[in-house]
């Protein structure tokens, strides 16, 4: 079998997927369509998991393009990737029926009410993209049940579908470090990596860090990207009477996994001044990371992401982060330590990558729902 995946900027979700595949189903031939960096340009490594890659212009609708690559590549399967929705809708016009496709629900711009930030023109109509991107797709992929739920509020699902959380990869897991008891005098040391942005967004964490810190936090900040000055600015406030903010250089996600264990938890909590509504329908990477580190998840109510923490026993669960000092020291943490440890196998890709492989052999069996039907043009 041949799949095509098309993004307009590769993510670490799409690296976890081609690892699982490889060792899962090296039967599945992987190509990339993308207009931004390869994965290994943004990440450190991941192209060689890809027999093929074609970098598609950077303009709104490159259908001819993806013509192109269809043509050369011959799919089985297109596996589209967003935000934003407009790339499989001109995969869809692009592949004509030919062959099926699937849409695979990273980020729902339904819910959210700040721009989608990755450096691109954002679509002149992004909520007519994801209407089409889901109705006229073959399947449907989401990243937890709370989005898939907010999905078939709105639109008709196609008639295959699964939910494939953001898990780690087993391969990653890290060994940990012999677990000794916290010493309880000493502050908690917590660890965020990811995202961070200035835009009063999910990812303006300012205010969010402030608070941990100024409770009694040790704050370790691990960033995807080089921090801003906006946020050294910040450490260098918070750090008048001693050093409570680390700033880190950013790594590679293996290397990320292994340094995440030095730490006593990790947070999970966004700021929900815009997107509280798409903030629900989350199960973020960085969750499963934690827990793959032996790191217990701190999160603020996020409905999706509360709910696993709760039902799987692997955090907690705080309405202010200002509480997370005083709620930690409350509680026996070491016990909540070895049930993150025991469960960090639970939750991998490797684990989940079956239901991907059942949906690339349900639709490629099954007739194109674009077979016969033009995909409308949003030009």
């Amino acid at each position: 079998m041949r799949v095509l995946f098309v993004h307009r900027q590769p993510c670490i979700r799409t690296l976890k997927y081609a690892t699982a595949l490889r060792s899962a189903a090296p039967d599945i031939d992987l190509a990339f369509a993308y207009q931004g960096k390869t994965l290994s340009q943004f990440y450190g490594s991941g192209d060689e998991l890809f027999s093929h890659w074609f970098q598609l212009p950077y303009t709104v609708d490159p259908v001819a393009e993806l013509e192109v690559t269809i043509d050369r590549f011959r799919p089985d399967v297109i596996h589209c990737h967003n935000l934003p929705d407009t790339l499989t809708v001109s995969a869809q016009q692009a592949a004509r029926g030919r062959m099926p496709v699937i849409h695979d629900v990273h980020d729902f711009q339904s819910l959210r009410k700040t721009p989608y930030e990755d450096g691109f023109p954002d679509p002149p109509d992004p909520l007519a993209d994801e209407r089409i991107a889901v109705e006229m797709s073959d399947g449907l992929i989401t990243v937890s049940d709370r989005l898939l739920q907010e999905i078939a509020d709105r639109y008709e699902l196609p008639a295959s579908y699964t939910v494939i959380a953001n898990y780690v990869l087993a391969e990653d897991l890290p060994a940990l470090p012999v677990r000794v008891a916290r010493d309880r005098s000493a502050p908690i040391r917590m660890v965020y990596q990811g995202s961070l942005s200035m835009t009063h967004g999910h990812y303006d964490l300012r205010d969010i860090f402030a608070e941990l810190v100024e409770s009694g936090i040790e704050l370790h900040v691990h960033p995807a990207r080089p921090v801003s000055v906006e946020y050294r600015t910040l450490a260098d406030q918070l750090n008048v009477h001693g050093q409570r903010m680390h700033l880190h250089e950013p790594c590679a996600p293996r290397e990320l996994l292994t340094k995440l264990t030095r730490y006593d938890v990790g947070w999970a909590g966004f700021n929900t001044t815009h997107n509280d509504a798409h903030l629900n329908t989350v199960l973020p990477n960085k969750a499963f990371e934690y827990v793959g580190s032996g790191l217990p998840v701190v999160s603020l109510p996020h409905d999706a992401l509360a709910d696993w923490i709760d039902q799987n026993g692997v955090g907690v669960v705080v309405q202010r982060a200002s509480d997370v000092a005083d709620v930690l020291q409350a509680m026996d943490f070491d016990a909540l330590r070895d049930t993150v440890r025991t469960k960090r196998r639970d939750f991998t890709m490797e684990a989940a990558i079956g239901r991907l492989r059942d949906l690339y052999e349900a639709v490629s069996g099954a007739t194109s729902v674009a077979s016969g039907r033009t995909v409308p043009s949003l030009q």
